[in-house]
Formats: structure tokens, sequence, C-alpha cells
């Protein structure tokens, strides 16, 4: 008979030394990311040993002394499943502002405050089970827990980890991409400056559940089934458990992921599994990225699909939780100082602050909708404030190492002929290194190759877009490619249809070459260009493979190849990504 599994691990002089804790420096895993994922989504800005504060040890258990160190507990449980942690702090000398997370950075509490020599405990719940971490195709199954700790004198005491086997809590499982993912952050801990998804900060307001975040840094609602993350929960799920799911952001890239077409169908699809296996979903609304200035008005890229979700859930009388509307509110209320909760420079992942406000948005809508599963589960006690003011913002520049090539993840490209051109295109910042599938033989969408093309030219998105051609919406994602093209005169008339851009159809090796051809050539001289001459200068420059036919269709792997050929002929290889390439953060 399985016994359930318990123990208890006590700190300090009278129990396990600091040598027990993880050590960021030896760390497993090559990568920056693989080092952060084996120590609870942590790692060091600085790999200078003589940046680092020593720990205080004492009787009474282990402490930081710098107030942004961090403490990280790892231990090991003997299989999957839910487990009740116990977390205990007896504070040497008074603990201010200490902030417990679990697992992947979770937060479980904040805003901590513990007189000297007093003892503080917290008790909540973690899910064990299998995980694929990002730039990774393989399914990582850690039997472990892990607890990590910051703030003014902050320690652990004692931490008991019993596992649960009778009257087993609702785990809340998470689908979704970057904005909600379990994002890494660095220390010493800056909030301002920490990359945190929503759904990160979820398990504040649900002390008796576990909270399973398999969102991921560049997937799509299709990206999220074929990549695995989906099975994973799937095969564990059980009748009780909620899904939230919150997809928008990267299925709005896709031309096959249209708001009413692709993603609406994808999201059916969802609803109907998780209830077959008798779970509650939750749909939700994207949320918003930081608004666009349209003359006097504000305007959100999202609304279509924010819409799609909407109409999904009134279908299907689905629970639906509209952060897009939320969000985009909040921002435009507040516009002057949006950044602040937005990681510097990006309008789409938030930092701690950005993630902490979103969260309680969520819960606030749970709490007037008894309808919503988590109503009956959520503890919707008004946190205290957590505002981006509260910090400082000059987060100091890290000394560690330069970071490494990304690798190619793609679990599809094994044996073509393009593969020493698609690591260049990577290095390039050409690719996304969060999917698995890059579709090399599949053909492009004339407007969905706009967004890497531009990449490749180091021009970015002008929005809003003007209107030149009536089959491209004002606030559709592609519609400031389509702006930029027009103003740098890129787009060959020979290759569209009056005022129709012809979005939606196949790349032709001709059309590439034009675009290639016009991307190479100096602005003033490419009204001079005309269809026939581009495709002839765009083979002899190798811009396109061998033998390639004006009429035939173009496929990703040999238009990424070209691109980087683009690049090579341009040798701006070093210049800066535009600044609205929105790159995923790979946590």
């Amino acid at each position: 008979m399985q016994h359930p599994f318990e123990e208890t691990r006590t700190f300090g002089n009278s129990g396990l030394h600091a040598d027990s804790l993880c050590d960021l420096f030896s760390a497993g895993g090559k990568s920056t990311n693989e080092k952060a994922l084996s120590c609870g989504n942590w790692n060091l800005r600085s790999t200078d040993p003589a940046d680092q504060p020593p720990k205080k040890v004492t009787d009474a258990g282990i402490y930081v002394t710098d107030p942004r160190d961090v403490l990280i507990w790892k231990g090991t449980v003997p299989r999957e499943g839910i487990y009740r942690i116990t977390v205990t702090v007896t504070a040497e000398d008074a603990i201010d502002d200490m902030v417990l997370f679990a697992g992947r950075r979770n937060k479980v509490a904040r805003n901590i405050q513990i007189p000297a020599g007093a003892t503080w405990e917290k008790t909540f719940y973690s899910r064990v089970a299998p995980y694929i971490p990002a730039m990774d195709s393989k399914v990582l199954s850690d039997l472990s827990v892990t607890v990590s700790v910051t703030g003014k004198n902050a320690g652990l005491s004692e931490i008991r980890v019993e596992e649960v086997t009778e009257d087993l809590p609702a785990t809340v499982w998470i689908g979704g991409d970057s904005t909600l993912t379990d994002q890494n952050a660095g220390v010493p801990y800056y909030p301002y400056g920490s990359c945190t998804g929503w759904a990160q900060v979820l398990q504040q307001y649900l002390p008796d559940n576990p909270v399973y975040n398999l969102a991921h840094s560049g997937l799509t609602s299709t990206c999220f089934r074929d990549d695995g993350h989906y099975a994973i929960a799937m095969e564990r799920i059980r009748p009780g458990d909620i899904f939230l799911f919150q997809f928008g952001h990267n299925d709005q890239k896709r031309r096959n992921l249209s708001a009413f077409g692709g993603y609406s169908a994808n999201l059916r699809r969802y609803v109907r599994e998780v209830r077959e296996k008798g779970a509650y979903p939750v749909l939700i609304s994207p949320i918003s990225r930081i608004p666009i200035k349209d003359g006097e008005r504000f305007a959100s890229l999202l609304s279509a699909h924010a819409l799609a979700v909407q109409e999904v859930a009134f279908e299907l009388s689905v629970p639906f939780i509209d952060l897009h509307a939320e969000t985009f509110r909040f921002l435009c209320g507040g516009y002057d100082h949006a950044a602040d909760y937005f990681m510097p420079g990006d309008i789409t992942h938030t930092n701690e602050y950005g993630a902490e406000t979103i969260a309680s948005m969520l819960v606030k809508d749970v709490l007037i909708h008894p309808e919503n599963p988590l109503h009956a589960i959520a503890d919707c006690s008004r946190l205290p404030g957590f505002m981006p003011w509260q910090d400082t913002h000059e987060i100091p520049a890290g000394k560690g190492p330069a970071p490494a090539p990304l690798p190619l993840p793609y679990v599809d490209i094994q044996g073509i002929p393009q593969v020493d051109a698609l690591k260049k295109a990577m290095d390039y910042g050409l690719l996304d290194p969060c999917v698995l599938y890059l579709h090399p033989a599949s053909t492009l969408p004339r407007a969905q190759l706009l967004m890497v093309y531009l990449r490749a030219l180091r021009l970015n998105a002008i929005r809003p877009y003007e209107g030149a051609f009536s089959d491209i919406a004002r606030y559709e994602w592609d519609a400031g490619y389509v702006e930029t093209c027009i103003r740098e005169k890129l787009i060959d008339p020979a290759t569209v249809s009056g005022t129709r851009f012809r979005p939606d159809d196949p790349l032709t090796s001709a059309e590439f070459a034009s675009f290639a051809i016009r991307g190479i050539t100096p602005l003033p001289e490419r009204d001079g260009l005309d269809f026939a001459t581009c495709f002839s200068m765009a083979t002899k420059k190798a811009l396109l493979p061998v033998g390639a036919e004006p009429d035939a269709l173009i496929c990703r792997a040999d238009v990424y190849a070209g691109l980087v050929r683009l690049m090579d002929l341009l040798q701006n290889q070093d210049k800066a990504l535009p600044a609205d390439a929105e790159i995923h953060p790979v946590g």
C-alpha cells in the first residue's frame, strides 16, 4: 500500500544549513532559462560572486541580509500530485514586506510583516506535474516543490510538505500566452523590472487550491495544443477542476487564426473537451496592450479577438471574464503612466505591478459573478495596494555573460536544406524561439510576410493605418505593416488588385522577389523597378531558391532564407530590431 508522503524541513543552526538551499551559481541547465527553471524561475542579474550578499544563519532559521536577495528552497517529492505546503518563519529581526513564492515564481503572499521574535505561518497547495520548458520539445518531469522568499530580513524556519490523497482540491489549470505565463526574474529582485504573467500572481487569491500554469510565450490557440502543453493537463484533469483560457496576442498574427475563424473554432473545441472531462472551462479575453493613439481617441488592435471570445462564451454558456475591456479602460484612463505597468520599452508584457493589477481585475469580476466556478474558491479579500511608484524604476545593469545564441527548437526542420539559414534567421531576430513547429514547407499569406519582412529591414509598423486598401482593416494587426510598406514604396502595383492588397493570398516567388529587391534598393529608385526586373535581380542575388519559377508559391523556409540573404546584403544584422518587434520573453 502506498503511503502519502510527508516531510518537514527545518532551517538554521539546529536544522538544515544554507548549503541545502538553491545555489543560483551552480544551478542545473546550460542556458539562463534552464538555470532559472531549476531554481523557481529566478536567475542572477550579476554573475560576479562579490555581488552576492551572504545569508544569515541562526537557531531560528536562515535569512537574507539584503532586502532584494532571494532565498530559494527546493525539495524532492516521490511522485506527481497535489501537495499541501506549510511555511513557517520565525523573525530573528523584524521582517518587513516579505514576499512568498512557490513553484515557478508563483506569488503566494506579499506584504508580510513579522515583528522580531514572532512566528508567521502560511499553508497553500501546489501541483506537481510535467512541464515543457521554453525552447524545448521534451516534457520535463520535475518531481519537486520550490519555495522562495524575499524582503527585508526575510527567511525560512520550517517547511512542511504533505501529499494530499483524499478530498483533493480542484486544480486551476491555465492555458495561454506570454501575457499570463510563469516568467523568470532576476536576483536582486526589482518588481518594476521583473517580467510577470498575470496568472503567475493568481495563487494569492486561491489559498485552498493549486494553480498549474501551462501558458507559454509565443503560443496561439493552436500551438497550445500542437506543442503538447494542453495534453499535459488533459491527461490529469479531474471532474470539478477549472481550466482558464486566454489567447489572442499571437493568434492575431496568423491569418488562419482570424477572430471569428480559426481562433473561435479553437476556443469552441477547448470548451467541449474540458466539459467532456467533467471540468469547468472559463474563457478570458486577451489583455490589452498599451493602446495606440488615433487622433483624439484610443484604439486596441485586439478588439476583434476580444469580441470573438465573448461571443463564443455567450454561444456556449461559458463563464467569461472580459480582461480586455478592463485593461483597455485602465490603460486609457492613466495613459501617461501606462508604461509603468509594463516592461521597459514593451507595450505587451507586464512587469509585476501590471500582473498584480490585472489579477485583481479578474478577481473583482469573479466576485460579482457567482456562476464563475472560481467564485466558490477565491479569497477576494482586498490586498494592500501594489503600485509602480512604491519602488525604484532604476534597475541596475547586470554583469552576466553575453546571451548565448538561441537554439532552433523546431521539431519539423530535420534534414531540410535551409537549416543553416534558419540558424542565422534566429540569430537575426526573425524567428520565434518559443514555438515548436515552423511549418517550413507551408506557404505564407501575403500580409503575414510583412511582419518578418519589416523586421529584416529593421523598420517599424506605422499606426494608425490610413486605409489605402479595402481589404485591410484600420485596427487589424497587419495594417501597420501595410502602411509602412506603402510609405516606403515596398509594394509593387503589379502585385495588388485595384484597392485590394490580397492579404490572404499565398505568396509567390515573384512577389517575394519584388519585396526583397525593393528592400535593398534605395527609396528614390523604387518607383523605377518593375515586376519582371525584380525577379531577375532576385535570382542573380540568390534571394530565391535555385530554379524558382515566378508564379510558383514560395515556402516559409525559403522565405526565411531569402530574408537572411537580404540582411547579409544590407549588412544590418547589428542594427536594433524595430521597437514594435514584440520579441517574446522566454521565461
